[in-house]
């Protein structure tokens, strides 16, 4: 299929404001092939942003006009496509610079002519002034790391601006996953598993979900391997009662009901992302749980008032872990933001806690890795409830990027003691009763 130029054009140019980009590909690409495509190219250009910017600003004599934005838009393509090399440069020249008339300027195509010829003769020099991952971070995240992680940050710059592998969850209501490994290597596809996390497959190369063995029949969904500690951590009992508290797009949710859960109840505040969750559940064959719109903090708006066994708390966070499989995030994402989601994340830890039987556990997990979000909520979510403590599992504290192949993730469970009035923390074994950040580094 032919690339539609002008929807990538416009795309971009909406991604810039602030659109996200599953909702984007999601509104304007239904074509298989031409999400592939698009998805590609928005997420390379949202990646490179500052360096395209830069880029564009050294090939250029003077200013484009505020009203020339879709031509800033058609330069970043176009040199991102450049970049990558997939396709012989002249081709990419021509069809960039017939790409004006789609947007009405047919008086760029020389402009756009010798821009992108100019990038070809002086790339080397060019591209030399535009490295470091860096460039295309915001300041205030590149500062915040380097403060966190004195050591690492440049690695977790670098690790944000790569491309995630392709993990797989396999349903074993469906299929064995060593029997769906068979499968996939019989289709040219060989999978790398991973003993601590029994349902996962990790390719290097992403590939269409359609050319996955079994994907109409339910067999396998698409999970970072981060996102799959969830269930292992929480590990549900035959016969718990179990909330997933903010449960949208629904890969925690699928994956406990795949697990065997049979009382599951899951929130999102949103009904649109709760009828994705609704279509996955159909795709999978798994038995639906009670889905409800609700904000998990208004109890009055859902709870029964029948305490549960187990919580999943998924919380809103700034997702600056999973930042390399969500680039808008690096334009979207602003540092005023940290405080409001911080608060979010208290509200619904203090709310969330007295639903949860004694002796019950709750996950916290967030897809950020910054310790506001993470172990500084955790200790001061201690330092409020004493009936609370933290439950050693392997699989617990803070990811970064790219570890292990996986996104940037942080866990922490939660247990409620039987008896808090007469079990202190100083005499519970298992409990903690000094923690700090650094317990969970």
């Amino acid at each position: 299929m032919r690339l539609d130029r002008g929807l990538a054009i416009a795309g971009l140019q909406r991604l810039w404001v602030g659109t996200r980009l599953d909702d984007l590909l999601a509104e304007l690409a239904p074509e298989q092939a031409q999400r592939g495509t698009l998805q590609w190219l928005w997420s390379g250009c949202l990646r490179q942003h500052g360096s395209l910017r830069r880029l564009t600003a050294l090939l250029l004599r003077k200013a484009l006009r505020p009203e020339d934005g879709d031509l800033e838009a058609l330069l970043h393509l176009a040199l991102e496509e450049l970049r990558a090399g997939q396709r012989p440069d002249f081709a990419v020249v021509n069809d960039w610079v017939e790409a004006c008339a789609i947007l009405h300027k047919e008086w760029a195509r020389g402009l756009v002519n010798a821009v992108l010829r100019r990038y070809l003769r002086e790339r080397e020099s060019l591209e030399a002034q535009v490295q470091g991952a860096r460039w295309n971070h915001p300041d205030w995240l590149v500062r915040r790391l380097q403060q966190v992680y004195p050591e690492r940050w440049s690695d977790i710059l670098v690790a944000n601006l790569e491309e995630a592998p392709l993990w797989l969850r396999v349903n074993p209501q469906a299929v064995a996953p060593e029997v769906y490994a068979e499968r996939l290597s019989e289709a040219g596809l060989p999978a790398r598993s991973f003993a601590e996390l029994p349902q996962a497959l990790r390719l290097d190369a992403a590939v269409p979900v359609r050319a996955l063995p079994g994907w109409d029949e339910g067999w396998v969904s698409i999970q970072d391997g981060a996102a799959q500690c969830a269930a292992q951590i929480l590990a549900p009992r035959p016969g718990e009662r179990v909330l997933d508290a903010c449960a949208a797009p629904g890969g925690k949710t699928t994956h406990l009901l795949s697990l065997g859960v049979t009382e599951l109840m899951a929130l999102d505040r949103s009904s649109r992302r709760l009828d994705r969750l609704r279509q996955e559940l159909q795709r999978l064959r798994l038995p639906p749980p009670l889905l409800q719109v609700a904000d998990a903090a208004e109890l009055d708006t859902w709870w029964d008032g029948t305490p549960f066994d187990a919580i999943l708390l998924d919380a809103p966070c700034t997702a600056t872990g999973v930042i390399r499989r969500h680039p808008d995030i690096l334009l979207r994402r602003r540092e005023t933001d940290l405080e409001a989601v911080c608060g979010e994340q208290q509200r619904l830890l203090d709310t969330l806690w007295p639903v949860l039987k004694p002796g019950g556990r709750l996950l916290y997990c967030t897809c950020s890795v910054l310790p506001e979000e993470n172990q500084e909520q955790v200790a001061g979510f201690l330092d409020r409830h004493s009936d609370a403590r933290v439950l050693e599992h392997p699989l617990c504290g803070q990811r970064l990027p790219g570890e292990d192949g996986m996104d940037g993730f942080f866990y922490a469970l939660l247990g409620k003691t039987l008896a808090p009035a007469c079990v202190s923390r100083e005499t519970d074994e298992t409990a903690r009763p000094d923690v700090t950040v650094e317990d969970f580094a």
